[in-house]
């Protein structure tokens, strides 16, 4: 026997019976339409006059920091991801993962789909990334690395010219940069193939950074302006801006004398030099100014952090700081008589003596010529007052 088809359910039957709750609401987000299941979930406040999802999701607080979901859906035009947010209940502590979605773009209708959670879940309780727009993370001290929102940018292109042209905007991200400019510093044996290549590479970084932007859509992160192309840096956020943010911050805080501000600004800077600026293109003229200055930066907040263990009677702190500083600046005499004479201080002659020894290839190697003092001097001077700041 041929099969029978069922008949077909009433659509609002079908809603009325979902064990999920489905809220329609208009476009100011009140709550004109919703389900059972929503009320259950929501209590009687579902019914309120004026009731809207605002008041209800708490849209303005919590998870979505202050973006209302029937806002951004109809901004979106699409299906918003899945948020997970606190609801206040007459029966105590309740949460709900919500989505949604346009409904009807003639009246701005959207409908919202419900589903109960675990209070204590801790999964999405800082605001999503989509609420905030797009973003990127770049890492340019040590290893270039690019982060957008949903993940790493990875790929060959960093390392071929797209990647250049971003890591030059890197450089000079305070301003747009002419794209004549841009060549000659890049490929300055080009000529006008070169100026080309930076035209068709921008065009390259923008597909990368934005692998689903529309075509022809204005970029999110690059700027274009009379010929020239740069950073918009209220959205590419990098860590060697952060770097000297606290750093200067240190710096300022020391010259005021509030020593424990000082260490610990200049402290969470150094945390983020992971290596020199663009560490990826050590040979790029276009990049040594840039990483120059860093290096220094870096340098004078080791510096100061060693003179504040100093002066803290705290002997171990102030190697491991000159330590790295000597790192930075190897053939600076001065450095290198402090970290000797902090060897010498901790009983620590050994490490003394290979130091002193490996100072002094590098003088032999660099200039051909000694250091300008002995391993002696160091330890008839050892217990004299130290300076480094």
């Amino acid at each position: 026997m041929p099969r029978v088809a069922p008949p077909l359910i009433d659509p609002l039957e079908l809603v009325e019976g979902l064990p999920y709750g489905i809220l329609v609401t208009d476009e100011e987000g009140v709550i004109i339409q919703y389900n059972p299941a929503a009320g259950e979930l929501l209590g009687d406040r579902v019914a309120e006059a004026g009731a809207s999802c605002c008041r209800l999701l708490g849209c303005g607080t919590g998870a979505l920091g202050g973006h209302c979901l029937t806002r951004l859906a109809n901004e979106r035009g699409s299906r918003l991801p899945e948020v997970r947010v606190d609801l206040a209940h007459e029966d105590g502590a309740r949460a709900a993962w919500v989505t949604a979605a346009e409904l009807d773009a003639d009246d701005r209708l959207v409908v919202l789909h419900l589903r109960p959670a675990d209070p204590g879940d801790r999964r999405r309780r800082t605001t999503p990334h989509w609420t905030a727009g797009p973003q990127l993370r770049v890492t340019s001290l040590g290893e270039t690395r690019v982060d957008s929102l949903e993940g790493p940018l990875t790929g060959e292109w960093l390392r071929q010219r797209p990647g250049q042209v971003l890591k030059y905007l890197l450089c000079e991200r305070a301003r747009v940069v002419p794209a004549e400019q841009m060549a000659a510093a890049l490929w300055p044996e080009g000529g006008l193939k070169a100026l080309n290549s930076v035209r068709h590479c921008v065009h390259a970084v923008r597909d990368r950074l934005e692998p689903t932007r529309a075509k022809r859509a204005p970029s999110s992160f690059l700027v274009s302006h009379g010929g020239g192309y740069g950073l918009d840096l209220n959205r590419v956020h990098i860590d060697a801006d952060r770097f000297k943010q606290h750093v200067h911050t240190g710096l300022a805080a020391f010259t005021r004398g509030e020593g424990a501000v000082a260490v610990d600004s200049l402290q969470e800077g150094l945390d983020l030099y992971g290596g020199d600026f663009l560490l990826d293109e050590p040979y790029a003229d276009w990049a040594v100014g840039e990483r120059d200055r860093l290096r220094g930066l870096a340098a004078r907040a080791h510096r100061l952090l060693a003179e504040l263990a100093l002066r803290g009677d705290d002997l171990d702190a102030a190697l491991d700081q000159v330590q790295r500083l000597a790192e930075l600046e190897p053939l600076d005499h001065e450095v290198q008589w402090a970290l000797l004479t902090l060897f010498l201080r901790r009983g620590r002659r050994s490490e003394a003596v290979r130091r002193f020894g490996l100072l002094r290839q590098r003088m032999l190697r660099e200039f051909g010529e000694e250091p300008d003092f002995e391993l002696s001097d160091v330890a008839d001077a050892a217990e004299r007052p130290l300076r480094l700041a």
